[in-house]
């Protein structure tokens, strides 16, 4: 029973977080074009049957599904000369609207299928490109995200789709391209959580900031086709409810896989596998992956 309580407590606030799926894909800080629009549709299968807290496992009885889709809008402009480089200061305002499809069955959850489907919190962000050097293959940006807390959210739902808080996320990309195939990127940010009163109920949620970390290196194998491995760690995040702290602190890292295409000129095709492998609380997710993106 204890561990059932803490398997509960702890799928309000792990169990939607389609930000932590919105991973970058190898390759996303380097700017387009000033007057560029880019439209992407995402699809992301994530499922987990292990589930650990404080480094232990908890239970391995139980079936996670959840379905992420995603539509985002991204204009790029130049608002004048870069700090470094001659590509010109480049920002990026954008926006991402997320529809979340959560279920979860097995005997430690009683038998039962616990299931929600709804819009999730939309976020609003933007990356200053203040080196943008593309002779030296070189770009720095940083992008302040705001997940807006609108997302459909019920009180006495053990899962919902939006977090009923806000999070604020500032993050900093390096892309470094070496010769003229290989690309390496490294992403550092950071997220800080709203507090939420009406968690399973009436109780006060409270999380502790989040340190996140990507690496992505990339290698071109023709013109239109590039594969990349990537690794992705976060830490932090120990929350409390109703004044009492949870024994939940992150430490997970995860390994993937991605592959992107350019077919054409204008569409991109991202297929992409991630699996968190060392978890010390959380779900033991697998992350299967699809991006689409339309440039014009």
């Amino acid at each position: 029973m204890i561990k059932k309580l803490i398997f509960i407590a702890m799928m309000g606030v792990l169990l939607a977080r389609p930000a932590v799926s919105l991973a970058a894909y190898a390759r996303d800080y380097v700017p387009l074009p000033p007057g560029t629009s880019l439209f992407a549709a995402y699809y992301n299968h994530v499922s987990a049957n292990t589930f650990y807290n404080n480094g232990k496992k908890v239970t391995d009885d139980f079936n996670k599904s959840v379905n992420v889709g995603m539509a985002r809008y991204v204009y790029f402009t130049s608002i004048g000369k870069a700090l470094c480089g001659d590509g010109g200061f480049t920002v990026d305002p954008q926006f991402i609207v997320p529809v979340v499809d959560v279920n979860l069955n097995g005997s430690f959850v009683g038998n039962q299928s616990i299931a929600t489907t709804g819009f999730s919190d939309p976020m609003v962000l933007a990356t200053f490109w203040f080196v943008n050097d593309p002779k030296n293959k070189l770009w720095v940006g940083f992008t302040p995200w705001l997940t807006l807390p609108v997302g459909q959210y019920n009180r006495n739902s053990a899962a919902n789709p939006g977090g009923n808080r806000w999070v604020i996320k500032p993050e900093i990309g390096i892309v470094k391209g070496f010769g003229e195939k290989t690309y390496l990127d490294v992403i550092l940010g950071g997220e800080f959580y709203t507090n939420n009163d009406k968690y399973q109920g009436n109780q006060k949620l409270e999380q502790d900031a989040t340190i996140q970390a990507e690496v992505h290196l990339s290698y071109d194998i023709t013109k239109a086709w590039a594969i990349s491995g990537d690794y992705f760690y976060i830490n932090g995040g120990r929350t409390t409810v109703d004044g009492v702290k949870q024994d939940n602190t992150m430490s997970n890292h995860g390994l993937g896989l991605s592959m992107l295409f350019m077919i054409g000129g204008n569409n991109q095709l991202v297929l992409s596998y991630r699996d968190d492998f060392s978890v010390k609380s959380g779900f033991g997710d697998n992350t299967v992956g699809v991006r689409w993106a339309y440039i014009f």
